[in-house]
């Protein structure tokens, strides 16, 4: 469980570095969309991470959900460049947060089944 923990907090860093070069690297509207759907995902995060640590088993499931959208987000988002949102992560950045979005997602789900039992 302590790994699925420590997965969750490093995905709370690459996202907030991802919005950190999207803001930086975009127009304002886009600054403002990128902001605007990010941040619910950031506190989010953070509550599970809390919760993850008091062992709590729905904070496990949300993490695993968590990371299932952050993969989801980041294929659609460089999939679409007209999106222009995380323009500036070279490809390596990406598949590393896709491969760690996975990890979170499978990781926590597996420390949801162990409390669970």
């Amino acid at each position: 469980m302590r790994t699925s923990i420590v997965l969750l907090e490093v995905f709370l860093v690459a996202i907030i570095l991802a919005l950190i070069v999207t803001v930086m690297n975009s127009v304002f509207e886009v600054q403002i969309l990128a902001i605007t759907l990010v941040s619910p995902l950031i506190i989010l995060n953070i509550v599970f991470i809390y919760f993850c640590r008091k062992q709590k088993v729905w904070s496990y499931a949300g993490a695993s959900i968590l990371g299932a959208i952050g993969v989801i987000l980041r294929v659609i988002i460089s999939t679409q460049p007209n999106l222009e949102v995380g323009g500036g992560l070279p490809v390596g950045i990406t598949v590393l947060y896709i491969v760690l979005g996975a990890l979170v997602s499978l990781k926590n789900y597996e420390a949801m089944l162990e409390l669970k039992t």
